[in-house]
């Protein structure tokens, strides 16, 4: 299973394979599918390229020197196969899925510094696996700041992995669609709640809260969701939890029919359905512990600066505490200087780098 990632250009090793295009200044320095030698490494370097993709495949200790890189790679592999397994009707039992689980769970439980960067990172993989895993991360994360039990953590934690696993009995045709879906294709659509909940169920060992999620994590509080149109506390607080990291995760990643949206943007609208849709007080507690803007990443501003994100605001977490490194003409600063967003209403994120 394969997989792009950026690498930092001072991580590029020889023999490693482009996953991307490295196109500089409209020109095109390297092709996709290029096997990476010596000499066109200080090249790049000479031309300023920062970051080049690479196609990850099995030998990630060769790959990466980022752990969390590492671990997402890892991770995202295990997942494709336990999904294409269930797709492909292999008989699968709880054993198989439980250690994938049982990594995230210790990643997030553990790693104070991972989780900050887990909650950002995007590899460039297949969409339905990439956000199996984003969302039981995202919901692990959510589950820990609740303090809920460890029976609580990794029902939650199953649920949240398969909770898409009813779309591999959707056709390709409709939900790699770029139109708008008919009526009919829609109804298909939302069927796999009820494909997810029938498939989670029949995979031995598993509790049956984890199919439940599957089955309602398309459920809205207000009643207006689906497929049985559940309202408040009908809807299980697993479902919910992971209602709100499905939701979260869609908004920031490419889609075939739309492209995705800043986090800041997918927090907002989070926040604008929180007295309707989600629950208030679920939203409140994922909105203060996903790291909306991890640390370390960088972003550009709406005065054209470029800064460094060096910590979350925890009560503002959309408005995070920032290092300037440019000016406004893209020039970088001799003495970068910190910038507090919270205290600066009229400037704003308007991009994200990986």
């Amino acid at each position: 299973m394969k997989m792009n990632f950026d690498v930092n250009i001072g991580e590029i090793k020889p023999g490693m394979i482009l996953g991307e295009d490295v196109i500089n200044n409209g020109s095109l320095l390297l092709s996709k599918g290029m096997v990476i030698k010596p000499s066109y490494i200080p090249n790049l370097v000479a031309r300023g390229v920062s970051k080049v993709a690479v196609i990850a495949e099995k030998k990630y200790s060769d790959i990466f020197l980022n752990p969390v890189q590492k671990f997402y790679a890892q991770t995202y592999e295990c997942v494709a196969k336990l999904i294409d397994n269930l797709k492909n009707d292999y008989n699968i039992t709880a054993s198989d899925a439980f250690p994938v689980v049982e990594n995230i769970l210790e990643t997030v439980f553990t790693n104070k510094d991972s989780i900050l960067l887990l909650t950002g990172f995007r590899g460039k993989g297949d969409y339905y696996y990439a956000h199996s895993l984003d969302v039981c991360i995202y919901s692990l994360i959510t589950a820990k700041a609740m303090k809920l039990n460890y029976e609580e953590t990794v029902t939650l934690g199953m649920g949240a992995l398969l909770h898409d696993v009813g779309k591999t009995k959707v056709p390709d045709s409709i939900l790699l669609k770029k139109g708008d879906l008919t009526p009919s294709e829609f109804d298909e659509v939302k069927r796999h709640c009820i494909y997810g909940y029938d498939i989670i169920r029949s995979i031995p060992g598993i509790r049956p809260n984890a199919a439940k999620i599957a089955l309602q994590h398309h459920e809205r509080c207000d009643g207006s969701g689906y497929p049985c149109h559940l309202k408040g506390e009908k809807i299980d607080t697993l479902s919910k939890i992971v209602a709100i990291a499905d939701i979260y995760d869609a908004l920031t990643s490419d889609r075939v029919y739309r492209e995705k949206v800043l986090p800041h943007e997918a927090a907002e609208y989070l926040l604008g359905i929180s007295n309707s849709a989600i629950d208030s007080k679920i939203a409140k507690v994922f909105l203060e512990n996903i790291a909306v803007y991890p640390k370390g990443c960088q972003v550009l501003l709406n005065t054209n600066q470029v800064a460094v994100v060096t910590d979350s605001n925890k009560n503002m977490p959309l408005r995070p505490i920032l290092k300037i490194i440019s000016d406004k003409d893209g020039m970088p600063l001799q003495h970068p200087f910190e910038f507090d967003l919270q205290s600066h209403s009229n400037v704003f994120i308007v991009q994200m780098f990986n």
